[in-house]
């Protein structure tokens, strides 16, 4: 029987290998997790290292160069999503499909490359003095670490269209397992250069040498995992037309996500001190960390929901849809609940309580708005994998004209904590626009089931939960360590009770899981 989603026309979900799908599909949730798992401990170890030895406006520095790094993405014009898309639908014999425009993109990628390294090189002086407020790092020493970023962001900006492609063939263990490799060669061997110099300049070094290893490692695993593609330079006229349009439209929802997600990091660096970048650094760092189990689920499902959909499979499309909310909304929640209720004593502990006192409210609510940011996730991925790209990138404009100069004034009036706070406000905003949107245009079916079965119960079990253990700890007069130890009792309470909102198929899995460990 045929079946329709937004106009498309799908088929039975018989008409794909299931049994495929769904052992891929675990398979690279869980090389997502492990991989985005020793990250994220790397980073956990690190981090007060950094700061402690650096001091709060060297690490707001580091900071700065990460969103630098974020902003210069968006010029490969959403060829990595179109790369992603086209393999992970790409059925011809030995993806011939796919060879002029991996060799067009493969082109244009170490062209601009050598364009953004020479452009932030000449510019770093300049941007030294017009740009940061500092108050112990001289405008001489940002000047050269600048330069070294040059070099830095051109050798790293290729490894998101090689990470595209790899994600296009659904190769998530071999892709983690890089990433894995060399966030241990950057991170710790960053680490021993801070404890022998102490130096910036000397961190930063370390930091280039590692992005050159890590750009010449993505191209020799491409051209082993994929030797039928040709990885030359190479350019196909056919192949853009076949693209642009979608390829414009994916790069018109990078560059305002760009805007919107890294403009608080730029007005706080002209507006405010040096010092409280490093500190709303520190929260915004802390609280990406309920991105590792967003992450693990939406590199995975992209090219699944794309898969499905080119298979017209509808009935795949829309299980993997819900299962997707409800792991995304519980995994997420465990750790913004958290970091809402008990941020302070947790950087207190993590790094130093100083840090701890500048950072911890801008983390509870950055925390929100990246919890809310995980419950709009599977919509905006079906979005884009059903190629409708087009809703989401007026809505995502809109939102950046009503955004921006709302985040300026509360930076202004409120600091930090104002531009946490205007990051939490758009992110529940898109909750209620975005989800709606996808559901009536691209799946239709109804909004409300939503709300009411997916999104409402995990709200209030980690209000709950977690507040109850605020409170008790609050009523006890426990500080430091000692509050900490309540969430224990917390996060066992929680993951028992939003098991149960899993839904069955989430649990069963689950089960198998733990039966194989254990």
């Amino acid at each position: 029987m045929k079946l329709s989603v937004g106009g498309g026309v799908f088929f039975n979900e018989d008409s794909i290998s299931k049994s495929f799908y769904v052992a891929s599909l675990r398979r690279n949730v869980v090389a997502n997790l492990v991989g985005g798992g020793w990250v994220a401990l790397l980073t956990l170890a690190i981090t007060p290292v950094q700061i402690n030895l650096l001091g709060m406006e060297s690490y707001g520095l580091i900071g700065f160069i990460t969103t630098l790094q974020i902003m210069i993405g968006v010029l490969d014009l959403g060829l990595t999503s179109t790369i992603t898309r086209e393999l992970a639908g790409d059925t011809s014999p030995g993806r011939q499909a796919s060879r002029p425009l991996v060799r067009t993109a493969l082109t244009f990628y170490w062209g601009i490359a050598l364009l953004i390294g020479g452009a932030l090189f000449v510019c770093a002086e300049w941007g030294s003095i017009a740009w940061f407020n500092p108050q112990e790092v001289s405008h001489s020493e940002i000047a050269k670490g600048l330069q070294v970023v040059a070099f830095v962001l051109a050798l790293r900006w290729p490894v998101a269209l090689y990470s595209g492609a790899l994600a296009g063939v659904q190769r998530m263990d071999v892709l983690n397992l890089a990433k894995a490799a060399i966030a241990t060669l950057r991170l710790v061997g960053g680490m021993l250069i801070l404890l022998a110099w102490r130096d910036l300049a000397a961190f930063l070094v370390w930091v280039a040498f590692s992005a050159l290893v890590e750009v010449l490692l993505y191209a020799a695993i491409c051209r082993k995992i994929m030797p039928e593609l040709d990885w030359r330079l190479g350019f196909s006229v056919h192949a853009l037309k076949n693209i642009w349009g979608f390829s414009l439209s994916m790069n018109g929802l990078a560059l305002l996500g760009m805007g919107i997600t890294q403009l608080d990091r730029l007005l706080i660096s002209k507006i405010l001190p040096l010092e409280s970048l490093g500190y709303y650094s520190l929260a915004y760092s802390t609280a990406t960390a309920i991105s590792l189990v967003l992450s693990a689920l939406s590199s995975a499902l992209m090219p699944s929901f794309a898969a499905a959909y080119a298979a017209n499979a509808r009935e795949t499309l829309l299980q993997r849809y819900d299962i997707a909310n409800r792991v995304a909304l519980f995994g997420t929640g465990l750790v913004s609940f958290s970091l809402i209720f008990f941020g302070e004593p947790l950087l207190s502990m993590w790094v130093n309580p100083d840090a701890a006192r500048g950072a911890w409210r801008a983390l509870a609510f950055l925390a929100g708005g990246f919890w809310f940011s995980a419950a709009v996730s599977s919509a905006y991925n079906i979005g884009v994998a059903c190629r409708r790209p087009a809703p989401l990138l007026k809505l995502s404009a809109m939102s950046a004209v009503i955004y921006a100069p709302l985040l300026y004034g509360m930076i202004f009036f409120w600091g930090i904590d104002g531009a946490a706070l205007a990051w939490l406000m758009l992110n529940a905003g898109y909750v209620f626009v975005i989800v709606p949107m996808v559901h009536r245009v691209i799946l239709g079916v109804p909004t409300m089931p939503w709300f009411s079965k997916t999104l409402l119960p995990f709200v209030l079990i980690g209000t709950a939960v977690f507040g109850s253990a605020r409170i008790f700890a609050n009523c006890l007069s426990l500080t430091g360590g000692a509050e900490l130890v309540l969430l224990i009792p917390g996060v066992i309470a929680y993951g028992g009770i939003g098991c149960f909102f899993l839904g069955s198929v989430v649990r069963a899995d689950l089960m198998k899981m733990f039966q194989r460990i254990f």
